[in-house]
């Protein structure tokens, strides 16, 4: 477990004061996602108010906020803690993804025609040129961004299409802890020219109106990512020292 580091020892980032509360959590946020906060790391609520510049009530409504997302756990008479995954966690997260998407798509599908998937194959397009295309550091941490958007848009698209509502309740419940492996994912080489092979693919045969290949391909690149992630990233996300998701 991380020691508890004084303010001085981190960057500060500048907080507005239009809504401190939402501010906060959107920084914070940001440092669980760039691994600035690494797993199992005690968030202490004094230590980040002063980092932040801000009192430590608008902290504690973003800590909690976060537990709620399921990337930072709350443990009674410990504290807060950045959550860490076992492969048991990723293996549920991503398992549950394919049965929920697959069943989104298949919705989807029977309402749209090829037309309604024009747009995501000009993203998709467009993704691709910026990879290809990146040579700087810089072009290739803007592509990078445009695929996590194009990525995230993808599947939101497809479970908002669904007009499920508990479905969409269920799925962006794991959003939070799915962005975690998405953004630690771009970072490994390959990766994203695989998934939007796989994207490709699935919304071809959507276009070519064949619903039952698109679930078949949708599933496949959902349980291809979970092995990915287990072999790529998992090694990264948990502690053996630390508390899990469930706080134990």
């Amino acid at each position: 477990m991380s020691q508890d580091r004084s303010a001085p020892d981190r960057p500060t980032s500048p907080i507005m004061r239009r809504n401190l509360g939402s501010d906060v959590y959107n920084v914070l946020w940001d440092r669980i996602l760039s691994r600035d906060l690494s797993p199992t790391e005690k968030l202490s609520d004094l230590r980040l108010s002063e980092e932040l510049g801000v009192s430590r009530t608008p902290v504690r409504e973003a800590l909690h906020r976060l537990v709620q997302d399921g990337v930072v756990i709350y443990s009674p008479n410990r504290g807060f803690f950045v959550a860490t995954f076992s492969p048991a966690d990723i293996t549920e997260i991503f398992d549950l993804r394919a049965v929920l998407e697959v069943l989104a798509l298949r919705t989807v599908a029977a309402k749209l025609g090829p037309e309604g998937y024009a747009w995501a194959r000009g993203e998709l397009d467009r993704v691709q040129i910026l990879i290809e295309g990146a040579r700087s550091d810089a072009e290739r941490h803007e592509a990078a961004g445009a695929f996590l958007e194009v990525d995230q848009g993808f599947h939101q698209w497809l479970i908002e299409g669904s007009r499920n509502g508990r479905l969409i309740a269920f799925v962006n419940g794991l959003w939070a802890q799915i962005s975690v492996f998405q953004r630690a994912g771009t970072h490994i080489p390959g990766w994203n020219e695989i998934a939007l092979g796989h994207h490709r693919q699935i919304i071809d045969l959507l276009m070519a109106g064949e619903s039952d290949r698109a679930a078949d391909a949708l599933q496949f690149h959902i349980l291809d990512m979970k092995e990915r992630v287990l072999a790529d990233i998992a090694p990264n996300l948990a502690s053996n020292g630390g508390l899990d998701e469930r706080g134990s």
